[in-house]
């Protein structure tokens, strides 16, 4: 059964989580970003959900909530706090009678990403009279991620190590068989955040090598503008039925052109803008040519025909159209760049515009971010140059409780960027089976087209939507995270059971790099265990931190095919055009910029079906408010022609076209175990169906497994060291050696993966700190979520903007679950909860309504 704190693995390095107090809440009630009524509300959270309550305000009228994993408040007459099952420590009586407390498990290591390994902290008293005798279990486990739900799932849990120096060698045998008692016998689940956050210190990853750092063309207005961008020259293919319309085949808008007269119409949400070249004046219409209503009535279509006849703008506010056919990027100001001092640094940020923007008062430096890369400039007419080697520590300084908090993530040597880094690396895994229920088919124009890989001696099919890789006198397909394996460019195909060590070698200036981070992990009779890690989806580890895109500038496939001489065009996967940054809350590349286009910039597929002589659109994706806000980085060479949106799991891909051969790894470990993913589970069941119980309320558990295999605790203020049978005052310890390598990888390993030559320093001190049970963070002084103030920009680029704080702005929030207002304390009565919480989700995750509520 699921129990999301039975191996917490709370981070050595820093203060010990507080203990959370399970609570329901006794009618429908809001939700809410803050604490107060002036917050906005996300959602209601109907009567009888449960909640891990946080602590409370000194009346106890509002309180920290956790909920599914998402941090809030909520009125405190509306909860009430029930029995914890999970709190630590946790006290068994085993069939001997004698008593085992174990208390907060420390993570040692997560080898490959798939075994984790583990500390506790035990006491073990024989007898009731006995004196209480200290050591450190071993434990360890085999792991399965799941990136779109944020847990690791921990199945096959054994006992590793049992350190108790003071018994003799038949009482630590008794106590194993009693401990071996208490293990789970069902999978346990952890937090994802919690268990990257734990290791981001310890565990050194190298970066690829052979990424690309470039500027590219970076525009800059400070009106409201569009980017329009094409893959070279733009293309123009006919509609099907439409005779005098065709449309922009290698674009990232809905962009159309009407002959004979060759004019172009491009839709702008629910506007339309004309210009009788590319590169000319554009303009705003009332209305559309007759062909327009021509359009078939299908999906390739749909958001085209929902805007006719066109809206019109106000007055003044149709955008500026700016055209390349090469990938840049656009800098979007309402107005005059408008400055903010950033807290603590000589760092100013510009607060009115979608990208993350930065000027340096000391040297008079513009900093810019894009695809996790960063670039600077004396002006903002540029030249620009790569500038993530060489931030200003001020970067580094950057508060955690400002809307701009998400660019941490995107500066080497913070906390958020060795995560980003670490959960990049995690693999997303599934269960394929090989009995024939799982198949590939491949779609060429025309005879198949292979292209020789620089570098090697494999060659990869360019006339294709799907990744086919000749190795020898075999080809290797890679679809949604799945390997096959043929006799021939055309098939059959059956799932691989192994993939060549050559495949692991294709270099980063090869389109079909990204190949590279799928691989297999294990095999079993009937079925093979694939996993990709984010590499797959376009993020790559670079320069100490992560970014979006190799920096390689893949030229399309191009080709003319049938009678007709149909255009066809394939996209590669891209770096820039895109408005492409990291969000750690989601832990994925996403993208808002509607200014780049409906569909988020370039890499919308659009190809000519041989089968059905017609073309094909897809390949763009929404987020949480439909086509606006944020949504995944696209790689088309993923998703089949679709996408991979936010937590998006590819393999379910498989699960959506009937295909029940591929089971998502966590889904195979619970169904096998009967394990159920349900609030009410929380318990760790042992062999015999005991449960622990809790062995004393303290504000937080202050007793550590230290990876040295001693055993401290912190009390009034000072550290000891348990000895014997007493403890003795130390000074603050400090980390023992450490492993400072990458994890072990299998041997198809993505190529470039490195351990780096020379680690660097920890991030973090490498023994907790004193658990302080009092919160660091400050109780929000303003609203989560702040609209952006300039009214004289159209609604579509207000809404953006918005997004785009929201996500900030939850970013940060999360974070408060483990440091929330300084104002909040524990009351000392139950009623008022005991442990930390706080926070925020985006809008629109709790659904529901009625009833009284705050």
């Amino acid at each position: 059964m699921r129990i999301a704190v039975a191996l917490g693995f709370a981070l050595l390095a820093g203060a010990a989580p507080a203990l959370a107090a399970p609570a329901v809440t006794t009618a429908n009630v809001n939700f809410r970003s803050g604490p107060g009524t002036g917050y906005a509300s996300m959602g209601t959270l109907p009567q009888g959900t449960q909640v891990d309550m946080g602590e409370c305000n000194d009346a106890g009228s509002w309180c920290a909530v956790t909920v599914n994993g998402q941090s809030g408040f909520v009125s405190g007459q509306y909860l009430e706090e029930t029995e914890d099952p999970q709190a630590w420590p946790r006290a068994y009586t085993t069939d001997s009678g004698a008593t085992v407390v174990l208390h907060q498990p420390q993570v040692t290591a997560w080898d490959n990403f798939t075994d984790v390994s583990g500390l506790i902290a035990a006491e073990y008293k024989p007898t009731e009279d006995a004196s209480a005798v200290f050591g450190v279990i071993g434990v360890s486990g085999k792991t399965q991620a799941d990136h779109e739900t944020g847990e690791v799932l921990i199945d096959d849990l054994k006992i590793t190590e049992l350190n108790f120096s003071v018994l003799s060698r038949e009482q630590l045998s008794d106590m194993a068989l009693e401990v071996g008692k208490l293990l789970p016998t069902e999978p346990i689940t952890m937090s994802l955040q919690r268990l990257t956050a734990s290791l981001a210190a310890y565990e050194q990853l190298g970066d690829v090598e052979g990424l690309k750092s470039d500027p590219p063309p970076i525009y800059v207005s400070e009106t409201p503008a569009i980017l329009i961008q094409t893959e070279g020259e733009a293309v123009a293919a006919p509609i099907e039925a439409v005779d005098g319309l065709s449309f922009v085949v290698n674009t990232n808008w809905d962009l159309f052109k009407v002959d004979p007269d060759g004019a172009y119409y491009v839709r702008d949400e629910k506007s339309w803008l004309s210009a009788s070249t590319l590169t000319g004046d554009w303009q705003p219409v009332s209305s559309l040519p007759e062909v327009f209503s021509k359009l078939p009535d299908d999906d390739s279509w749909k958001d085209a025909r929902e805007a006719m006849p066109p809206a019109a703008y106000e007055a003044g506010k149709a955008p500026r159209v700016i055209y390349t056919d090469t990938p840049a990027e656009l800098i979007v100001f309402e107005g005059t760049p408008a400055l903010e001092a950033v807290p603590g640094t000589n760092l100013e940020w510009a607060s009115n515009t979608e990208t993350d923007a930065f000027f340096l008062t000391t040297t008079k430096t513009w900093y810019v971010l894009f695809s996790g890369r960063w670039f600077s400039s004396q002006s903002l007419e540029g030249p620009w140059a790569f500038a993530t080697t060489s931030l200003p520590d001020d970067f580094r300084r950057i508060p955690d409780d400002q809307p701009y908090y998400t660019v941490r993530a995107s500066v080497p040597g913070t906390s958020e960027s060795d995560e980003a880094r670490l959960k990049a690396m995690i693999p997303q895994m599934a269960r394929v089976e090989t009995d024939g229920s799982v198949t590939a088919a491949v779609e060429y124009t025309g005879d198949p087209d292979f292209q020789p890989i620089e570098g090697t001696e494999l060659a990869y099919a360019a006339n294709t939507q799907d990744q086919v890789i000749r190795v020898g006198d075999k080809y290797y397909v890679l679809k949604d995270g799945v390997w096959f394996v043929g006799d021939s460019p055309t098939g059959p195909f059956a799932v691989a059971t192994a993939v060549p060590d050559a495949i692991y070698e294709i270099p980063p200036s090869s389109p079909v790099y990204n190949a590279t981070y799928v691989r297999v992990y294990d095999t079993s009779p009937g079925v093979v265990w694939f996993g990709y890690t984010m590499g797959y989806l376009g993020a790559y580890l670079a320069w100490d931190n992560l970014v979006y895109g190799t920096g390689w500038y893949y030229r399309p496939y191009w080709g003319w095919y049938g009678p007709r001489r149909y255009p066809i065009y394939y996209p590669r996967p891209f770096t820039y055009g895109c408005a492409c940054y990291y969000n750690p809350v989601r832990g994925i590349y996403g993208r808002y910029g509607y200014a780049y286009g409906p569909y988020r910039g370039l890499g919308r597929v659009s190809y000519y079906n041989a089968n059905t002589n017609r073309y094909v659109r897809a390949g763009w994706s929404s987020g949480p408010a439909g086509s606006r806000g944020f949504v995944a980085a696209y790689n088309p060479a993923t998703g089949r022609g679709g996408f991979a949106a936010g937590g998006r799991n590819v393999y379910r891909s498989w699960n959506a076209a009937g295909i029940t051969g591929v089971t998502g790894g966590t889904a195979w470990v619970r169904s096998r175990s009967g394990a159920v993913a349900t609030a009410n589970a929380n318990r760790w069941r042992t062999p015999m169906g005991a449960t622990g119980f809790n062995a004393g309320r303290r504000p937080g558990d202050n007793v550590f497994a230290g990876r040295n295999g001693q055993v401290y605790r912190h009390q009034n203020g000072q550290w000891q060291q348990r000895t014997g049978n007493s403890w003795g005052a130390v000074k603050k310890p400090s980390a023992p050696s450490l492993s400072r390598s990458a994890p072990g990888m299998p041997k198809s390993a993505p190529a470039g993966i490195r351990a780096p030559a020379k680690a660097k320093p920890a991030a973090r001190p490498n023994m907790p700190q004193k658990p302080s049970f009092q919160p660091k963070a400050k109780m929000p002084s303003q609203p989560a979520i702040r609209a952006p103030q300039n009214r004289n920009v159209p609604s579509h680029l207000r809404s953006d903007q918005f997004g785009r704080q929201l996500g900030n702005k939850a970013a940060h929030q999360q974070r408060m679950q483990a440091r929330p207002p300084a104002q909040f304390r524990a009351p000392s009565a139950p009623r008022g909860g005991v442990s930390r919480g706080g926070g925020g989700v985006p809008r629109g995750q709790f659904g529901g309504g009625g009833g009284r509520r705050r």
